[in-house]
């Protein structure tokens, strides 16, 4: 089994701060499991990570999704199942 790492935790309790580490120590990149940062119109709302994070390491579905479309935990399941996929082919760690 190929690894994986997943941080979770409550809003605004440093997670994104964690993830870029995490990242740049494991030469991962990282993939939103924030059922609301997929969506593209929620920057503050959702504490987005900034455009400096965003830069500090690969990010992957992070505010991709119009807000007025149609969702589900489903699509996000499909399309975090590709990422991941895509990561691991490139020999880097995904961090969820």
């Amino acid at each position: 089994m190929q690894a994986a790492i997943l941080i979770h935790g409550p809003t605004a309790s440093g997670k994104t701060a964690l993830a870029i580490e995490v990242a740049k120590h494991y030469q991962g990149e990282v993939v939103n499991a924030d059922s609301m940062q997929v969506y593209s119109d929620l920057h503050v709302l959702t504490a987005r990570p900034s455009a400096q994070e965003l830069s500090a390491v690969p990010h992957h579905l992070f505010g991709h999704i119009d807000p007025g479309a149609y969702y589900s935990t489903g699509h996000w399941l499909d399309e975090a199942a590709k990422k991941i996929a895509a990561i691991r082919r490139r020999g880097k760690v995904p961090v969820l």
